[in-house]
């Protein structure tokens, strides 16, 4: 369905490690990650595709 809360944390925390100049939110069972420039988007895309976190990742609706 969603991911669980822990495995979340998880990527948020990578997410913020990295220092990426986006947000990173927890939305129920999504994260939700914004910022203003869409290569910093596509960083964290890259990013999490090269991590192991176990769970199967979707990445929907990317707006410019």
């Amino acid at each position: 369905n969603g991911l669980k809360q822990e495995d979340a944390k998880k990527i948020v925390k990578m997410i913020k490690d990295n220092g990426f100049k986006v947000q990173a939110a927890i939305m129920d069972d999504i994260i939700r990650v914004t910022g203003k420039k869409i290569d910093d988007l596509q960083e964290v895309i890259t990013k999490c595709k090269a991590g192991d976190f176990g769970v199967p990742l979707q990445f929907v609706n990317m707006k410019s």
